[in-house]
C-alpha cells in the first residue's frame, strides 16, 4: 500500500498521524488549524492531504505516482492552493476578491479543494469576520488549513471551527538527516546546532555566503571588545548591507515561485490575483532582507548566551556555536556575565524596535553604540587585572 507524499513529511509525528488517520477514517475536518513555527512541515503535510483527497488511485492513501499526485508535490495542480498575505496582512479585499470565488468555483480537475492560508494570524479583526463566515457555511469539497505560529491573534470563533495539530521544530537526528541529504560535510554537525531546529535555517547555512556572514556576525562582540564605539559604523553598515542582498536573493525566489503559479493557472490568472500577487512579491522581498537583519541579530543574541553558558563552565556540547568555542573562550575570559546579560537585553530591545518602526541602519547602529562601550570597558578592566 502507497503512502502517499507523507513521506515528505519530516519531524512530525503526531501531526502526521492525526491527518493519515482522518484521511483513512474518511472523517478530513473541513477546517484545519497548524500551530507551529513556519517551515516544519506544514506545506508538505498539506500536500499529502490534498494528493490523498484527489488522487484517482488513492487507497486510502495517494499513489504519488499519477499526474495528480506529482502536479500537487510541485505545487501545481488546482486543488492545492496556498493563500499568503499580498501586503503585510491579509485583506478583506483578498478574501472576497479571492479566496470566496476560489472556494466557491467548480474544480474540473479534481475532486476537494485544499486551500491553504499561510501566517492566517496576519489576518486584521474584519478580514476575520470575513473568513468566518465561509467556516460557518462551508462549501462542499473544500478543506481550509490555517498556518499560524500562535492561535492568540485568531478570533475564538475561528478556533473553535478549526481542528489543531501542533507543528514543532525539529530534533537534531531530523536535522543531521537533512544535512546529509544537503551534502554539508564537515561542518554538519556544527550546523545542525547552529540551525536550532530549523530546516529552513539549516538550507541557509548551506549557502557558503550565508555561513560566512553568521561567521562574521558571530565575531561582532569580540570586535567590539577590541575596538569599542569605532566599530560600530563599519559593523552595522555591514549588517545593513547583508540584509540588501538577501532582498535581492528574495527577488531571486519569487520568480521562480511566479513561473510555478503560471502554471498552476495555465496563464489565466483569476481577476486581480496578478495585482495581488506583485504586492505580495514587494513584500516578500522587502521582508527578505528585513529577516536576514533579524537572523543576524538572533546569532549575536546566541553568540552572548553562549557567553554566558561558558562564564558558568558549560561544555562544548551544551553550546549552540560550538564552532567557534575558541572565540567564546577568549571572549568569556574578559567580558563579564553581567555585560552579557545586559547586551542580551539591548539585542531583545533592537528586535523590538525593528518590529514596530523602520530605520533599520539608525537601530542597528543604535544597538551596536549601546555594547561598544560596556564590552571594551570589560574587556580592558579585565586586561588591567591580569597585568
Amino acid at each position: 500500500m502507497s503512502e502517499g507524499l507523507w513521506g515528505d513529511v519530516i519531524g512530525q509525528p503526531a501531526a502526521t498521524a492525526a491527518l493519515r488517520a482522518a484521511v483513512a477514517a474518511g472523517s478530513v475536518a473541513h477546517a484545519w488549524l497548524l500551530v507551529g513555527p513556519p517551515g516544519v512541515g506544514q506545506p508538505e503535510a498539506v500536500a499529502a492531504l490534498a494528493a490523498d483527497l484527489n488522487c484517482l488511485h488513492a487507497h486510502p492513501y495517494a499513489c504519488a505516482t499519477c499526474g495528480t499526485c506529482r502536479r500537487i508535490r510541485r505545487r501545481a495542480h488546482p486543488a492545492l492552493r496556498d493563500l499568503e498575505p499580498e501586503g503585510a496582512f491579509h485583506v478583506v479585499d483578498a478574501v472576497r476578491d479571492e479566496w470566496i470565488p476560489t472556494a466557491t468555483s467548480s474544480l474540473l480537475d479534481g475532486r476537494v479543494k485544499v486551500l491553504r492560508v499561510v501566517e492566517a494570524d496576519r489576518m486584521h479583526d474584519a478580514t476575520q469576520n470575513a473568513f468566518l463566515k465561509l467556516l460557518e457555511e462551508p462549501p462542499p469539497s473544500v478543506v481550509w488549513v490555517l498556518e499560524v505560529a500562535d492561535d492568540a491573534q485568531l478570533l475564538r470563533t475561528i478556533v473553535s471551527r478549526c481542528r489543531r495539530l501542533d507543528f514543532v521544530q525539529w530534533g537534531r537526528d531530523d536535522l543531521a538527516a537533512r544535512a546529509v541529504e544537503l551534502e554539508i560535510g564537515e561542518r554538519s554537525a556544527d550546523l545542525v546546532r547552529a540551525a536550532m531546529g530549523s530546516p529552513a535555517r539549516l538550507e541557509e547555512l548551506h549557502d557558503p555566503d550565508v555561513a560566512a556572514a553568521r561567521d562574521r556576525h558571530l565575531g561582532v562582540v569580540g570586535r567590539l571588545a577590541d575596538e569599542g564605539p569605532a566599530a560600530a559604523v563599519p559593523a552595522t553598515r555591514e549588517l545593513t548591507d547583508w540584509s540588501k542582498r538577501r532582498a535581492r536573493h528574495q527577488r531571486d525566489r519569487n520568480a521562480r515561485d511566479r513561473a510555478r503559479l503560471e502554471e498552476a493557472y495555465g496563464g489565466e490568472w483569476p481577476a486581480g490575483a496578478k495585482t495581488r500577487r506583485e504586492r505580495r512579491e514587494r513584500r516578500l522581498e522587502r521582508e527578505g532582507g528585513q529577516a536576514a537583519l533579524r537572523t543576524a541579530l538572533a546569532d549575536l543574541a546566541a553568540y552572548l548566551r553562549d557567553l554566558i553558558a561558558v562564564a558558568g563552565g558549560a561544555d562544548a556540547a551544551d553550546l549552540v556555536n560550538r564552532d567557534h568555542r575558541e572565540a567564546l573562550s577568549r571572549d568569556a575570559a574578559r567580558v563579564s556575565v553581567a555585560v552579557a546579560v545586559d547586551g542580551l537585553q539591548a539585542v531583545a530591545d533592537c528586535l523590538d524596535a525593528l518590529e514596530h518602526n523602520g530605520q533599520p541602519d539608525l537601530h542597528v547602529e543604535r544597538l551596536l553604540l549601546r555594547l561598544s562601550v560596556p564590552l571594551q570597558q570589560s574587556a580592558s578592566q579585565e586586561l588591567v587585572r591580569r597585568e
